[in-house]
Parts: C-alpha cells; sequence; structure tokens
C-alpha cells in the first residue's frame, strides 16, 4: 500500500455544507436550521454587487428571520430542486474555518440558480454549525424569488 493515501470522504466541513443543500432539497427545514448556530446570519447576494462591496442583500436573515422564512413556505406548494456543489475548499483559522464552493441549482427540472457558497463554520470538537452562510448568485440581477433558503 502507497503511503500516499488518497481519500473520497469529504472534510466534516464541507459536509455541513452538503448537509445544507440536502436539507433544502428534502425541505426538511428542522435540520437545515439546526445546522446554524444562534447568533448566525444568511445572507442572500449578486455577485456584482458582492464585487463592489455592496450593502444590497436578497435576503439577509438572522436565525429567526431564516426560521419564519422556513415554516413560511410549506413544502406542499414548492417546486422540488436539486442542489449540484463543485469545487470545495477549506480554509483553517484557530478560530473559525471558511468553506467556499460553486453550485448550480435546478429547479422542478430547469437550471435556476448558479453561483458561490461562502460559509463561514463555527468548529468545536466534532459540532460544526454556521456562523454565516452567504449565497453569492451570478449575475447583477435575480430572475425569481428566492422565498426559501438556497
Amino acid at each position: 500500500m502507497s503511503a500516499n493515501k488518497s481519500s473520497t470522504a469529504a472534510d466534516p466541513a464541507v459536509q455541513l455544507l452538503y448537509q445544507f443543500t440536502a436539507a433544502c432539497d428534502r425541505f426538511d427545514y428542522d435540520e437545515l436550521l439546526s445546522l446554524f448556530a444562534k447568533p448566525s446570519k444568511y445572507r442572500v447576494q449578486c455577485r456584482k454587487n458582492y464585487e463592489r462591496d455592496g450593502v444590497l442583500h436578497i435576503v439577509n436573515d438572522d436565525e429567526k428571520e431564516l426560521a419564519f422564512r422556513c415554516i413560511s413556505h410549506p413544502p406542499a406548494r414548492l417546486e422540488p430542486t436539486v442542489h449540484v456543489i463543485g469545487n470545495p475548499r477549506v480554509e483553517r483559522t484557530a478560530d473559525d474555518c471558511l468553506v467556499t464552493a460553486s453550485f448550480a441549482i435546478d429547479r422542478n427540472g430547469a437550471p435556476t440558480f448558479s453561483g458561490e457558497y461562502r460559509a463561514l463554520i463555527h468548529e468545536t470538537g466534532n459540532q460544526r454549525q454556521f456562523k454565516e452562510l452567504l449565497v453569492i448568485l451570478e449575475g447583477d440581477s435575480v430572475q425569481g424569488t428566492v422565498q426559501i433558503p438556497i
């Protein structure tokens, strides 16, 4: 066996992002909300505004507002979604972990959103939760509405 082992196992911080998108696809709001620390932020912003350090957000929720967003949109009235995540990258400091990854979302079989996740994650032992999840959407406008977490 070679000394340089390769592994297909994802970094635990990346797994948190995978859990988030799987919960989004299942409309499992209880699991989704459990992934966020208290306090935390969930933000959605268009890339052009983000790159200009703009303050305009499509969504800028704390954990309570995110919970209200979830319960306000029953899954039975929503179109099915599929998230695909690619090229995850992890940077750790003494206190936090930053995960960035590209994504694409199909809603009801049609491409709907694409962009980048930037997740600031608090790690304590084996516990991980989002301190902030920023969703950066490609372009300078959004064609659809962002009713639920994406």
